[in-house]
């Protein structure tokens, strides 16, 4: 069974963030891998070793940067319906979260400086087993957002 993605997709400037976030790992696998080649040099062990972790760098680089934030980015949806939430993410394991409304016990928004950046927040759903987090949302619409599923969860909580 193929997952369709869901009406609302997240801003395309989340990639940019992701990208940002990766390029903080490979910068510091980077930092590595020429404190390795030095160790080395000094050290007399083989060259191809410090080859291999270049390599690996790059490959690490051009696998996040042109494959798996693109494939993240088409894979994250969300929507919000008024009985329920509904999260879907994953590239190789897909994952489909509902959400029903009267389990919401919170709403937070999240900002770091990587989101902040490109106008961005997050939008954590806590309920009494774990918390579901929206990556991203235009901050604009991030307390409008907000407000309407607080809403929905009041009307959802009256029904009952």
């Amino acid at each position: 069974m193929e997952l369709g993605n869901l009406a609302q997709k997240l801003p395309e400037k989340i990639k940019t963030v992701w990208r940002q976030g990766y390029a903080i790992a490979i910068l510091i696998f980077l930092i590595a891998s020429i404190g390795a080649a030095i160790l080395f040099y000094f050290i007399d062990v083989s060259v191809w070793w410090s080859a291999i972790g270049f390599a690996f760098t790059i490959g690490y680089f051009i696998l996040t940067f042109f494959v798996i934030v693109p494939f993240r980015w088409a894979r994250w949806s969300y929507q919000i319906r008024h009985d329920e939430i509904e999260i879907q993410h994953g590239i190789i394991f897909r994952s489909r979260v509902l959400i029903p409304m009267i389990r919401v016990q919170h709403v937070e928004t999240d900002q770091g400086p990587l989101l902040r950046k490109q106008k961005l927040v997050s939008v954590s759903i806590s309920t009494a087993a774990t918390v579901h987090t929206i990556e991203a949302v235009r901050a604009e619409e991030s307390d409008a957002l907000r407000h309407h599923i607080l809403e929905l969860v009041k009307v959802a909580k009256e029904d009952v």
